[in-house]
């Protein structure tokens, strides 16, 4: 369903007229605010790596339908022309009896011209294979399940890509504010000082560190400037489509972080989801399959092959009447002996099934130890948030006194700055916290091959609201 996207999605809230695909095109546009629902439609329309996966699928499903095509006759027309070297003739010769003298005689008699052309047609049903049509067909039924899981396993991948891009170039426009917040608290710091240094309330030396820490906080803003414009440039290499030019787009995140009611998770059903579901693993499902239909065709090579056929010549030229111009009959073929080849087959197809069924219990495994791995991990991601929540606070105040103190004389400018960076170091620790926890909720849902329930997850979360 290829459509003009040009990033309408982006920009369906404002209208779907496609001038303004043309303005975004020209770089007329260069704010666009953008949800994640959208981010996540546009990277389903237009990632690339979708779209292949997709001819893979369109691949595989050919090839079941050509699986099919087997079990049905063969017709077809044909045309001969043959040259003989010479004429063939039947030579006769005898003697007869006339009028009661006997009188020898010899002839030749043609049977057929040295040139001769046919039209036609021919059919051929093979009708039994010891079961080797129907091992094919399952092999291929089995492939199109595997494309169709290798397909959903791109699709979460890239969806973990997204949430990681996407709330990343929240985190770092969220990181950016507070930087700004404490460059403009510096400075206010530093007009402070200049102010207590002119009444000589403070020394020189105070007023100098308030220099120092306010060039120090507009450093690190400047500097979250730039990374954020590098997220953002991950995430529009993601979602852009092929049409539209994004380079002079400015893209603001309007989903903010959130965090889920962890309480509602339930471990042993994401445990028996990722055993259900996991892409990976149903691939090793279908592989299995695959296998066990590659057996019963080796094993099939041990009956015989019987078909029917029939042909009908339509036209012929200089063709004798003696050759029938039409017939059916049947055929069968069956090899008694190949040096034990057929048996070596069978037990090497019969290893590789045991060989996945290693595969698949391995993986069983891998996925329970992972599954609760990731959720232990969500687990210390919200209780970092919680214990940063609360640590906010408590620096916000620590600030405030800082800064109370600082005016009246009784306090020091270190004193203002350490308080001010101990509340950037906590608020940053909220953010990375809240960052880690959708990541690895998104990662989880990954491994339980569920990740487009990451978008119920946001509408029913708690949003960090910065």
């Amino acid at each position: 369903m290829k459509r003009f996207l040009t990033i309408f999605l982006i920009f369906f809230c404002l209208t779907f007229n496609t001038s303004i695909a043309d303005e975004i095109q020209k770089g007329g546009i260069e704010h666009v605010e953008l949800s994640f629902e959208q981010a996540y439609e546009l990277m389903l329309e237009n990632n690339n790596s979708l779209k292949a996966y997709n001819e893979l699928i369109n691949k595989s499903k050919y090839e079941k339908r050509s699986a099919i095509g087997q079990f049905f006759p063969k017709v077809g027309l044909n045309a001969t022309y043959i040259h003989f070297s010479d004429d063939m003739t039947v030579n006769s010769s005898g003697v007869v009896n006339v009028m009661g003298f006997p009188i020898g005689f010899n002839a030749n008699t043609l049977i057929q011209e040295q040139d001769v052309f046919t039209f036609g047609g021919s059919a051929v049903w093979t009708i039994f294979t010891g079961g080797k049509l129907l091992s094919n067909h399952a092999a291929a039924r089995a492939k199109l399940e595997a494309s169709n899981e290798k397909y959903r396993e791109i699709k979460d991948n890239l969806t973990l890509e997204l949430v990681k891009r996407y709330y990343g170039l929240r985190l770092a426009r969220d990181i950016v504010e507070v930087r700004k917040q404490v460059a403009d608290g510096m400075e206010q710091h530093l007009k402070d000082a200049k102010l207590l240094e002119k009444e000589g309330i403070i020394s020189k030396s105070e007023r100098l560190h308030a220099e120092v820490a306010y060039s120090n906080a507009m450093r690190d803003y400047k500097a979250s400037l730039r990374d954020a414009n590098v997220t953002e440039e991950g995430l529009k290499t993601l979602i852009k489509a092929k049409e539209a030019n994004l380079k002079d787009v400015y893209v603001e995140p309007t989903s903010l972080l959130f965090v889920y009611n962890n309480s509602t998770i339930d471990l042993p059903a994401m445990k028996k989801n990722a055993l259900d579901n996991n892409p990976q693993l149903k691939q090793l499902m279908s592989k299995k399959k695959m296998m066990n239909a590659k057996y019963h065709a080796q094993v099939a090579n041990y009956s015989p092959t019987i078909s029917l056929i029939a042909y009908d010549i339509a036209g012929a030229s200089h063709l004798s009447e003696a050759v029938p111009r039409a017939g059916f009959g049947a055929t069968a073929n069956w090899l008694l002996f190949d040096g034990l080849s057929r048996y070596n087959n069978v037990r090497a197809a019969d290893s590789e099934r045991k060989m996945v069924d290693f595969e698949i219990e391995d993986a069983k495994y891998n996925l329970e130890s992972l599954v609760i791995k990731q959720y232990q991990e969500l687990m210390k991601n919200k209780e970092q948030y919680d214990s940063a929540t609360k640590s906010v606070e408590d620096a916000k105040e620590a600030l405030r006194t800082a800064n109370l103190a600082f005016k009246e004389g009784f306090g020091t400018s270190l004193q203002v700055t350490d308080a001010q960076m101990m509340l950037l170091k906590v608020k940053i620790e909220r953010l990375n916290s809240v960052y880690n926890y959708d990541v690895n909720l998104t990662d989880l849902l990954k491994t339980n091959g569920d990740t487009n329930s990451i978008l119920t997850y946001i509408k029913t979360s708690k949003q960090e609201k910065f």
